[in-house]
């Protein structure tokens, strides 16, 4: 016998199906509807106070009118017992008691957690016990325990209700240990050096060095819609391995080619407020030339927005190749002068060696970037390979004006000691920005 009879017991009085009651619910149920009439109370309000005194299997208050049907029942059978007519699932399912559903959703999330995939054959691998349908004594079909996946799994302690589903996987990739550790680390130096959220948010200019490939034919431009296209899309089973249901190469949205041309730009986040200026397409890039004319930018940018003595000259920039050393986080000499020239210092002084490489998710400046990304997509024109470079930055600067103008940028700019607090918490692991 798979399970003992203390575990039959369990199952048969706190079993069920989900957002059903338990058979012990159902008691309880009962017991309250006769106190309460015994009471001498009319039977207005019964259904609602009993529906906020019991639990469905899987959590949550069923409905006051869901009691009203469940009374009505027990009411029209003289032979009415708890848990009548309660079986966990009905047909095929009772290949899978109860036990053995907690058993697979176990073995499946330690899968997970210990970065595994979870998946049909491991887990029969895994549980063979488990998963043995005792009418065949074979292992039960797949459909069993994904169900089992979507109504038993969870990532989330705190919230067992958000389970699994068999979605699209996100575009953000994996981080390993070691760089895990590393933004730990940061977010612990960061929050010792106790800031003040005030002092950030007036002193910090967050910019960095971005640019857009912008197509030159229609040829181009086809390639770059074909790029776009989402991991998931509509269309029939039989035609998706036709040109039209695939992706194109995303390539196309990075790399310059004949076809094309680059277009460098800047975002400046300061105080509430985002500017963007366009560098054109003779700009350096990310080299220390580049990083030299930014800081000439920023300067002239920050004189505009914040005229007066006080003005935001504390630098929040990436680990790009203009602005350190890629291997031991020392700032660039060039960088450094053009710094100095302008009044401006970096928030690390002159060794950023603590910022981890991979830290997007934690820069506010790039959630910007992100902002005027999806906004550039949709403001293209029907003939895209015909737009300058002047139009182009027209556009960025109406771009820029809506997003000041419709979101939080203030709040935005507050974010970070609440960020690294995140950070901490989930142990260098990414944030969801």
């Amino acid at each position: 016998m798979a399970t003992t009879s203390q575990e039959l017991l369990r199952e048969a009085w706190l079993g069920g199906r989900k957002g059903n009651l338990s058979a012990r619910e159902e008691a309880r149920a009962w017991a309250l509807r006769e106190v309460w009439r015994a009471d001498g109370k009319p039977d207005h309000g019964l259904n609602a106070y009993v529906a906020g005194k019991v639990v469905k299997v899987g959590g949550g208050n069923p409905q006051g009118c869901a009691i009203g049907k469940f009374f009505k029942k027990i009411d029209d059978d003289p032979d009415w017992f708890p848990g009548k007519g309660s079986e966990v699932t009905p047909g095929p399912d009772r290949a899978l008691s109860a036990t053995n559903r907690s058993v697979i959703a176990r073995s499946a999330t330690a899968m997970k957690d210990r970065g595994e995939e979870p998946t049909y054959a491991a887990v029969v691998a895994a549980c063979p016990n488990a998963t043995l349908n005792p009418q065949t004594q074979r292992p039960v079909d797949k459909k069993r325990v994904y169900d089992v996946f979507k109504e038993e799994c969870y990532d989330d302690s705190s919230d067992p209700e958000d389970t699994w589903q068999h979605r699209a996987r996100h575009t953000k990739t994996a981080l390993p240990e070691a760089l895990q550790e590393l933004r730990l680390e940061w977010a612990l130096w960061f929050l010792d050096l106790a800031k003040s959220a005030e002092w950030l948010f007036l002193n910090l200019v967050w910019t960095d060095i971005c640019n857009s490939i912008l197509p030159r034919s229609q040829k181009r431009h086809l390639k770059m819609v074909l790029a776009r296209k989402g991991v998931k899309s509509w269309g029939s089973a039989g035609t998706q391995t036709y040109s039209k249901s695939l992706r194109g190469k995303r390539e196309v949205l990075k790399q310059k080619s004949f076809d094309s041309i680059r277009v460098y730009w800047a975002p400046v986040l300061a105080r509430g407020r985002l500017h963007l200026e366009v560098l054109g397409t003779e700009f350096p890039g990310e080299k220390v030339e580049g990083a030299v004319i930014l800081a000439e930018k920023v300067r002239a940018a920050l004189n505009i927005r914040f005229r007066g003595d006080s003005q935001p000259a504390v630098l929040f920039v990436d680990r790009g190749l203009g602005f350190w050393d890629t291997g031991t986080g020392v700032i660039r000499w060039g960088f450094a002068e053009a710094l100095r020239a302008n009044g401006l210092r970096t928030f690390y002084g002159d060794n950023a060696s603590v910022q981890p490489s991979d830290f997007g998710d934690v820069l506010l400046h790039e959630t910007a970037v992100a902002w005027v990304r999806r906004r550039e997509t949709r403001t293209r024109t029907t003939t895209p390979w015909t737009e300058t470079v002047e139009e182009f930055g027209v556009r960025l600067r109406d771009i820029c004006q809506d997003i000041n103008d419709t979101l939080d940028v203030e709040g935005l700019c507050r974010q970070l000691p609440r960020r690294a607090q995140e950070l901490r918490d989930r142990e260098g692991d990414r944030l969801s920005y």
